[in-house]
């Protein structure tokens, strides 16, 4: 019975888990909103480019208008504009050692810009690790043990562009599956002494 259950633990930690930025209800979220999915849990914060925070907001008007975007977006759209970042913490719980896929909605031309940074508050200093240039379009961030910050914004005044959904897929490090594997061989050796002494 523990073996079985160290089993659907594990397998449950596998499963890919896809933020929609609506769990936490539609509107201003405030600054800040941490976002929970299957027990995950992912940080957003808004900023200004020119210092400061912004309001996060989350929008639901149907297809290519949902996601997660700003209050001080100035055409009154609430999305993510080139004055302002939409700020996700890094790592999320649980785990530490995942890979990352940012999905935005874009239209019209507009592109999405996303970094990679391990200051918090800012884009100074940012990696531009990749761009989103259509609706469902997307950009990976490769596994490994992150820890640090990814940025949204738009790529130029007038773009406005939303933060459609992050899709977490947990990668299970070496020494974590090798401890697994241990501690189930060592549950089946239990198992196997267990019927021996019955039959004995």
């Amino acid at each position: 019975m523990v073996f079985a259950g160290m089993c659907v633990v594990f397998a449950t930690q596998a499963n890919a888990v896809t933020f929609n930025f609506q769990e936490n209800g539609p509107g201003d979220l405030g600054p800040t909103s941490t976002f929970t999915e299957s027990g995950f849990s992912l940080t957003a914060s808004g900023f200004l480019t020119s210092g400061g925070t912004t309001n996060l907001f989350s929008k639901n008007l149907g297809a290519g208008e949902i996601g997660l975007g700003t209050t001080s977006d100035p055409s009154g759209q609430h999305e993510i504009v080139f004055s302002n970042f939409v700020q996700l913490t890094l790592p999320t719980t649980p785990p530490s050692n995942f890979q990352m896929v940012i999905g935005g909605s874009v239209t019209n031309g507009e592109i999405a810009d996303v970094y990679f940074t391990t200051s918090a508050g800012t884009l100074a200093g940012a990696t531009l690790i990749g761009q989103i240039t259509t609706t469902g379009g997307f950009v990976s961030i490769p596994a490994g043990d992150q820890t640090g910050f990814v940025d949204i914004t738009a790529h130029a005044n007038g773009d406005n562009v939303l933060l459609a959904s992050v899709e977490i897929s947990p990668v299970p490090e070496g020494g974590s599956t090798v401890a697994f594997l241990g501690m189930a061989l060592a549950g089946l050796e239990g198992v196997r002494r267990m019927v021996r002494a019955r039959k004995a």
